[in-house]
């Protein structure tokens, strides 16, 4: 992370830790908002994110200085006001606003500010072109969820979010697993599909191995259903791509009284995806649990 610094900082003194700082003030506001114990999550997944960028950027023979200031600021407006997506307004316009403000104020000549305003409002917007900067920092995000690192990112966030381990696969594996299987069709460029079909098999492989785990040792037991939707989807480059596979992780049993359960599933459009929602409702009481995630966006 010492090399992202240092390239930052060559160029233009005190932005790194301004951004840091900016970063660092959001998340804490929001915890004191929200009873949260302290936490520097979003600093760190920044952290990396601006690492990955700089090694993507590398292999792929690019100045990582704009991919770097993206990825910096690819978060910066999640915590708005103290809250997470308070209002309708993306999470990366709020960014943009900010980064345009300290960018500005550390004289940045105007073609690279607005290089990094377009990268961070079209790096999740499917309705703008994400081109140079937006594709490196996308798959950097990405990348930062799949193998090792994402499976400790996986149980970072069940911690701070105050969830058991059975608790969190019940709510989130789904997410972790489609994406891993989703992640090198999702990647803009040849690094990051490198990079993806290296690390994707080992987030799906060690969930696998925890999930036998939990049921050889009578703790827990989860079936998984893939449901594949064999239709065309748009790609963000506009090419037409065939079928998308969600993962559905579910315990086997209802939790409560131990009956069957019945799963049931739809689509709906959200502010900035399309959501795939999964309920499962036990069909001898009156348990009902569910998951939700946004279909996997391919490159």
């Amino acid at each position: 992370m010492s090399n992202v610094r240092n390239i930052v900082e060559a160029r233009f003194p005190g932005l790194h830790d301004s951004i840091e700082a900016l970063l660092s003030q959001a998340e804490a506001q929001y915890n004191v908002e929200t009873g949260q114990p302290a936490s520097e999550f979003l600093l760190e997944h920044t952290r990396r994110t601006a690492a990955i960028s700089h090694k993507i950027s590398v292999l792929e023979g690019v100045d990582s200085f704009l991919p770097i200031l993206v990825a910096l600021y690819h978060d910066a407006g999640k915590f708005h006001q103290g809250e997470y997506h308070k209002d309708a307004i993306p999470e990366e316009e709020h960014a943009a606003l900010l980064a345009e403000k300290m960018l500005t104020e550390y004289q940045l000549v105007p073609s690279d500010i607005d290089a990094v305003l377009g990268a961070l409002r079209a790096l999740y917007d499917e309705r703008l072109p994400c081109l140079g900067p937006c594709r490196v920092v996308q798959d950097a995000d990405r990348l930062d969820k799949l193998g090792p690192l994402g499976v400790g990112t996986f149980f970072t966030k069940a911690a701070l979010r105050g969830r058991g381990l059975v608790d969190a696969l019940a709510q989130t594996l789904s997410r972790e697993l489609t994406y891993a299987t989703a992640a090198p069709r999702s990647m803009f460029t040849a690094t990051g599909r490198m990079l993806a079909a290296e690390q994707a098999p080992k987030t799906i492989a060690f969930f696998d191995h925890l999930l036998e785990q939990l049921e050889s040792w009578g703790i827990a037991s989860f079936d998984r259903h893939t449901i594949v939707f064999d239709e065309d989807f748009r790609t963000r480059d506009g090419a037409i791509a065939r079928g998308i596979a969600v993962t559905v992780a579910m315990p086997r049993a209802c939790p409560d009284c131990e009956g069957p359960l019945a799963l049931t599933h739809m689509r709906e459009q959200g502010l900035k995806c399309e959501r795939f929602i999964a309920r499962f409702k036990c069909k001898q009481c009156d348990y009902a649990s569910g998951t939700s995630l946004c279909l996997p966006i391919l490159a």
